[in-house]
């Protein structure tokens, strides 16, 4: 694990009868409540995607960080009636539940988990118990780039993690461990099968129309204060993708680093030093 500090523990709990894994660590009272959502990319999970932040952040902060349903060490169980980021954000808030958090948390994605946050926004009910999101490199599924497309297939070999992992971060310094990390779940029993079951195709009899998805529209108006991170060589998303989302979003700020689609992984603290100068003017009665 590529967390293993003095500061940072891992547990797996039993939430709404399904095998939850999390890290956790920092004050248990007293601090805001920081909750970090990893990446969806093959083997993605709380460890892999975190690993560098969650020291840092549990300085100041309560910090929990959970592996999604089908990934990591949680179980690989998902549904395939609703959208990919409804049953997770439920399974999320009735960890928070089963923890005791009530009060309003500050959500952190990095990909699918940044879009995971936006997506929270646009739920009335769930958007109380908000204090912030910041996003990573995580639209909300809008402004796809063209290389997107290239990570979407695993054939369960180191090489062509290497590649996945090529389009994710620029060269640095912690690489094979995160490979290691991430190889791990990418071949856990389940995590294949929960990834690829969404895009299976059904039989042309069988295939329905979609409603047209509201999104980014259905932002309009929420005034949570947002954190809009864009990679300067990301080419995983449009490039101003963060200036196009403030159109919806126009209390968000948005900062431009230089790194690809995951700066978390490979620039961990300059990424933390960006959030935690965020969060502080947030809990401290700023303008963020």
């Amino acid at each position: 694990m590529l967390t293993e500090t003095t500061t940072i523990t891992e547990t797996t709990a039993v939430v709404a009868n399904l095998e939850t894994r999390y890290l956790s660590g920092g004050p248990a009272t007293g601090a805001p409540v920081v909750v970090f959502l990893h990446d969806g990319a093959w083997g993605g999970a709380a460890d892999v995607t975190w690993g560098g932040i969650l020291p840092l952040a549990a300085e100041n902060f309560r910090v929990i960080a959970p592996d999604l349903l089908g990934y990591g060490g949680s179980a690989k169980s998902i549904r395939l009636d609703v959208s990919p980021f409804a049953f997770r954000l439920t399974h999320l808030f009735s960890l928070l539940d089963q923890l005791g958090i009530t009060e309003p948390v500050h959500l952190v994605g990095n990909s699918f988990g940044g879009s995971l946050t936006l997506r929270a926004l646009t739920n009335p009910a769930l958007r109380e118990r908000i204090a912030s999101v910041s996003t990573i490199a995580g639209t909300g599924g809008a402004w796809r780039g063209a290389d997107l497309a290239k990570i979407g297939d695993f054939d369960g070999t180191p090489e062509r993690l290497e590649e996945i992992v090529g389009f994710l971060c620029e060269p640095f310094e912690d690489k094979d461990a995160q490979l290691e990390a991430r190889m791990r779940w990418a071949v856990a029993p389940g995590h294949f099968a929960s990834m690829k079951a969404p895009h299976t195709a059904p039989p042309e009899a069988m295939k329905v129309e979609r409603p047209a998805d509201p999104y980014p529209g259905n932002l309009t108006g929420v005034t949570t204060p947002a954190l809009l991170i864009e990679g300067k060589n990301d080419t995983l998303f449009e490039s101003g993708w963060s200036t196009k989302l403030q159109e919806f979003l126009p209390q968000a700020k948005a900062v431009v680093m230089d790194s690809k689609h995951s700066p978390n992984i490979s620039q961990p603290a300059a990424t933390w030093a960006v959030i935690n100068e965020f969060l502080t003017d947030i809990t401290k009665g700023g303008n963020a």
